[in-house]
């Protein structure tokens, strides 16, 4: 007997897994303090000159509840 595909199945999106890094480059994440470590100096990584800066809403990958059908 054949069942047909449930509909959340037929219609959700999916995205392929995420396997980039986030980490800052020549970073790592502290987490006793929660905090991005520059390897090289141990500052902070959000006290040191020339980071990027904040990213957008709009660059993050959109997934469950984020989907209002837009």
């Amino acid at each position: 007997m054949h069942f047909p595909q449930h509909i959340l199945l037929k219609y959700a999106s999916t995205y392929e897994l995420f396997s980039n890094s986030l980490a800052p480059d020549g970073c790592y994440y502290d987490q006793n303090i929660g905090a991005w470590i520059v390897s090289e100096t141990g500052e902070l990584f959000i006290r040191t000159p020339n980071r990027p800066g904040p990213k957008t809403k709009k660059e993050d990958i959109e997934t469950g509840e984020d989907q209002k059908g837009e």
